[in-house]
């Protein structure tokens, strides 16, 4: 009995768990279905199969290619097994251009499979069940569009032999929707506006009057929307087609997907021109002139300068000036902060030029977008702020570092000032520096280490000075009581800047991961005051918890960025869409900006936001666009670039087709209010 009635409990959970699987190889979201589809109905040991997603939008309404276009997302396939099945790429059937008001997508409007080739592993056993699991994403649009997610399942026995399944026959139909197997070859050609693309036509289709259509494999080659110019000659087709905005600086091969009607071609091209103006971009500060670097150089020098009185950077030079007293010091002594600033700029070049020549694109203030530097730098602010409210005890170790790095008299804390100072400076720019420095950013090793240096003598002059020249020490107020009292005031600031560290933390990594943070600075300013007030035994337990509060942060951020979203009264930066704004004749601000770039959020607070500007913004029906560079962007990076700058912040107007007229990096109201109506006149004098 007993027997019997396990043996029917084990039959009843199979049948109902094959019931459940096959249930699960289908799914329904808004205005679409999804299926998980085998060619065959058993999995063959060592044989190559093909399983599907078919995808049925309702009428009207449509999905992506891997090449969406002007806008969207094509679907994305994650696969599982319970065996070890390869799963090879999607095999995109030939797309159809989607006009969407004045853009073009490339995608899908009619049911159609999303073919994937697998290997199935010889060590396979004839009987088992093995379970193939799609985890499918995707994008279906009208003039809304709602993205959708599902898990599909579908459980295939292992057979000695194939067999079609019911399905067969939309996989042989899906293949005839695919490219021709026969890749083309062709050649590219490249100009200031346009790419011109060439090929010999297929056999059987040099005759057709139909007009061939291009869609690139990458989103940033030609404009989607704009019409393709052919010519045909004896069998060679030519087509000439406006390039996009964000062409790429090289593109010597490329690969297109060319179509006749609903037949469609792989072409591969290489490039047999290259117009000098297409290079111009990427190599026109290789070699420059004497006269132009020492135009740069002094540029550096006096955004160099500038930078001393930056909010970040001031408070810590005055620590260093207030400890100045009027004895003579040595040599060393005199120029240990300018040793200092020199290393750390030169640090700064080097790495550039590292990261460069491996590929990366990196701006000024790069450092600022990884997170555990923001959490260093917060804790560090914290320590000083508490060296200067002399919550250590004199004697202690902990005062002793404090008093040696940064408010000693020592060759070792003036090096240690001069290095802290660019640290802190780096996330700014200030005037002048930005062009030399969107320079640096480009140029050969040599020119890089010009411009930096030139920077980090201007930084450093004035507190050199301060050091060098006894006469100019004397202008310093006389010591008294009053030392202690500002001494204690400067805590403030560098509180102050703790604060902004976390709120750019927090538009990084989040407000759980900025409380966690808070909380973990809290108790490390309390063990610092504990710290004094205990025996051995103690000190060292608060300073095992006090590097256990550094610790904790970065260990614990996520390495996941939160998408930001820009004011309201803003549009977040998109470059596509900035390009079609231009294109219908509307006026664009471009502000290009970051949480941790303090000139950023001065401007910001002093003319961007007040009402004059904003009046200024409706009355002439401007559009607003801000890119957010707190984090890293590639594109904010690419549009930058465009204008020779490194960093941020950056300010354009445009006036439709116009080019963008760039705005001063120190912003008044007034200033903004006559670009925009200055602006606007040259569009009525166009009109």
């Amino acid at each position: 009995m007993n027997k019997f009635f396990v043996i029917t409990w084990l039959l009843f959970s199979v049948c109902f768990s094959s019931m459940s699987l096959a249930s699960d190889y289908e799914a329904e979201g808004p205005h679409i279905q999804v299926r998980l589809l085998a060619e065959h109905s058993g999995l063959k040991p060592g044989s190559v199969q093909t399983l599907a997603i078919e995808m049925r939008p309702d009428p009207e309404w449509h999905t992506y290619w891997l090449n969406p276009g002007d806008s969207g997302e094509p679907p994305a396939i994650q696969w599982q097994s319970s065996e070890a099945i390869t799963f090879g790429d999607i095999l995109w059937p030939v797309p159809a251009p989607i006009p969407v008001a004045h853009l073009v997508n490339y995608g899908y409007s009619n049911a159609h499979l999303l073919m994937v080739p697998i290997t199935v592993p010889n060590t396979l056993t004839v009987g088992e069940v093995v379970t193939l699991t799609a985890d499918l994403t995707w994008l279906v649009c009208k003039e809304d569009c709602i993205p959708g997610s599902a898990q599909l399942r579908l459980s295939l026995p292992v057979t000695a032999e194939l067999a079609k399944s019911v399905h067969a026959d939309l996989f042989e139909q899906a293949r005839k929707d695919l490219p021709h197997e026969v890749t083309l070859q062709g050649t590219l050609e490249i100009n200031r506006d346009n790419i011109a693309i060439s090929f010999n036509a297929p056999s059987g289709y040099a005759a057709s009057p139909e007009r061939w259509t291009v869609l690139p494999f990458r989103g940033d080659v030609i404009d989607h929307a704009a019409p393709q110019s052919q010519v045909s000659s004896e069998g060679k087709i030519s087509l000439a087609i406006p390039k996009s905005d964000y062409f790429p600086s090289k593109l010597n091969q490329a690969r297109f997907l060319v179509k006749q009607g609903n037949k469609g071609f792989y072409l591969d091209v290489s490039q047999a021109n290259v117009d000098e103006s297409n290079v111009e971009n990427s190599s026109r500060h290789s070699s420059l002139t004497l006269s132009q670097l020492l135009l740069l150089a002094a540029m550096a020098f006096v955004g160099g300068l500038i930078l001393n009185i930056m909010p970040c950077v001031l408070p810590v030079i005055s620590i260093k000036a207030m400890a100045l007293n009027q004895e003579a010091s040595s040599r060393i002594q005199q120029i240990a902060y300018l040793v200092g600033v020199l290393l750390c700029f030169n640090l700064f070049a080097l790495t550039v030029i590292v990261l460069q020549q491996s590929g990366e694109q990196l701006g000024w203030g790069f450092h600022m977008q990884s997170p555990s530097v923001i959490i260093l730098l917060a804790f560090l602010f914290t320590f000083i702020a508490l060296i200067l409210w002399d919550v250590f005890t004199v004697g202690t170790t902990m005062s002793d570092i404090g008093e040696t790095l940064v408010t000693g008299h020592s060759a070792k804390s003036h090096f240690f000032t001069g290095l802290l100072a660019v640290v802190v400076a780096s996330p700014c720019t200030a005037p002048f520096m930005a062009s030399a420095l969107g320079v640096a950013m480009v140029s050969d090793t040599l020119t890089t280490l010009v411009i930096f240096n030139a920077l980090a003598v201007g930084f450093a002059l004035p507190m050199t000075l301060l050091f060098m020249s006894s006469n100019i020490r004397g202008w310093l107020p006389k010591p008294g009581a009053w030392m202690q009292t500002f001494k204690h005031l400067l805590a403030f600031p560098m509180l102050a800047t703790v604060a902004w560290l976390c709120w750019v933390y927090a538009g990084q990594q989040g407000n759980q991961a900025q409380f966690i943070l808070l909380v973990c600075l809290v108790v490390f300013a309390m063990c610092g005051y504990l710290l004094a007030q205990l025996k051995t035994l103690g000190k060292i337990v608060c300073g095992c918890v006090m590097l256990a509060c550094v610790l904790a942060p970065i260990s614990l951020y996520s390495s996941t960025n939160i998408d930001k979203l820009a004011p309201t009264s803003a549009q977040a930066f998109d470059p596509d869409l900035l390009q079609r704004l231009r294109s219908k004749n509307d006026i664009v601000l471009v502000n290009m900006t970051a949480d941790w770039c303090i000139t950023c959020k001065v401007n910001e607070q002093v003319a961007l936001t007040t009402q004059q500007v904003k009046l200024a913004l409706d009355a002439e029906n401007v559009h607003y666009m801000v890119g957010d560079w707190t984090n890293r962007n590639q594109q904010i990076l690419e549009y930058l670039q465009q204008y020779d700058r490194a960093g941020v912040p950056l300010y354009v107007v445009y006036a439709g087709s116009n080019k963008g007229r760039v705005l001063p990096q120190i912003l008044t109201p007034g200033l903004v209010v006559d670009a925009l109506t200055t602006a606007k006149q040259e569009l009525n004098n166009v009109n």
